[in-house]
């Protein structure tokens, strides 16, 4: 097992009713954190940066919702970067995923869904894993959302709403074009902010045109709640099963795709079979159990930053640094 990081995990409310502008005022004091991220995502771009910022002008007007822009604009006024490119650095995902891995479950109990998941992102020093963060998305005083993320990302990756539902995101490859339309780490929040339900949640997923492409695991709270959604910009596929729970790693399983091997698929099917073999040995009952699995050294890579079980019934988030 990778040793896991120990100092205490900062969790910030993100107030919905207040203005855009104002919801990530906390992050005045996360500026070295936040520049040491930036600098970290915008590294990888080296090279193409200046033709990503000339199409951001387009984009911005055509594609993305004002409170989004205000949003980056409240980021980026913390920042010595830009506001383009703290949008740059927020669509990283969309523009290059070579760089994620993962592995994903979720698992009925009986009594909840547990929702796991291992964030495999190789970066440099291990700054993704020491700047993890926990933000609750409130609306009238209330939990409306949580996600894992960190300082300056306003999208998300991995989320759960209470009572509801929880989704993370799988990297995966295919030859299909890349579209000019919404990111999907906006999606996922668009989900979780408006979604009422799973059923609600899974037809937003299927249907709305995305940049690139991706493999969702969205899991509720009734038994058989639980499917992979594999996407393209513009197909999808769904994935489901008659077990008590459903994994995913990265690659296509539904979803006709015509590729090779590459780089997300080299060690795919080897951490997808021994998370199903575990799990068929024992159904794990609690946050621990399940944390096992993903520590499992056949699971967790070495690029793996965050550890994360959902308890999709009661919104409590377990994560592990590593």
């Amino acid at each position: 097992m990778a040793p896991v990081e120990t100092t205490p995990i900062r969790e910030h409310i993100i107030d919905l009713d207040l203005t855009p502008h104002e919801r990530w005022q906390f992050l005045s004091g996360y500026i070295t954190d936040m520049d040491e991220l930036l600098s970290c995502y915008l590294r990888d771009f080296e090279g193409a940066e200046s033709m990503l910022l000339a199409g951001m002008i387009e984009y911005k007007k055509n594609i993305l919702p004002a409170h989004y822009l205000e949003e980056i604009a409240c980021v980026a006024s913390f920042s010595r970067f830009s506001e383009d490119q703290v949008l740059l650095a927020n669509l990283y995902y969309d523009i290059l995923k070579l760089y994620f891995g993962c592995t994903a479950f979720a698992v009925n109990t009986g009594e909840t869904t547990f929702h796991c998941r291992n964030l495999d992102w190789h970066t440099e020093n291990n700054v993704l894993s020491r700047h993890s963060m926990i933000f609750d998305f409130r609306h009238d005083g209330e939990t409306l959302f949580k996600t894992v993320g960190w300082p300056g990302f306003i999208g998300a990756l991995s989320g759960t709403k209470p009572g509801k539902f929880s989704l993370t995101l799988n990297a995966v490859l295919s030859q299909d074009p890349p579209e000019v339309a919404f990111p999907i780490s906006f999606l996922l929040r668009d989900v979780l902010t408006s979604a009422d339900s799973y059923a609600d949640a899974r037809t937003m997923l299927e249907q709305t045109p995305i940049v690139s492409d991706c493999l969702i695991l969205l899991s509720g709270i009734g038994a058989q709640e639980h499917i992979v959604i594999e996407r393209t910009p513009r197909r999808a596929a769904v994935r489901e099963t008659g077990e008590q729970f459903i994994a995913v790693t990265n690659d296509y399983k539904k979803l006709q795709n015509g590729t090779g091997g590459n780089i997300l698929q080299a060690t795919s099917c080897s951490r997808y079979d021994r998370a199903l073999t575990l799990l068929r040995e024992a159904i794990p009952q609690n946050n621990e159990a399940c944390l096992n699995i993903l520590q499992d050294e056949d699971v967790a890579m070495q690029i793996t930053v965050q550890q994360m079980v959902f308890n999709n019934k009661t919104g409590e988030i377990s994560l592990l640094r590593t």
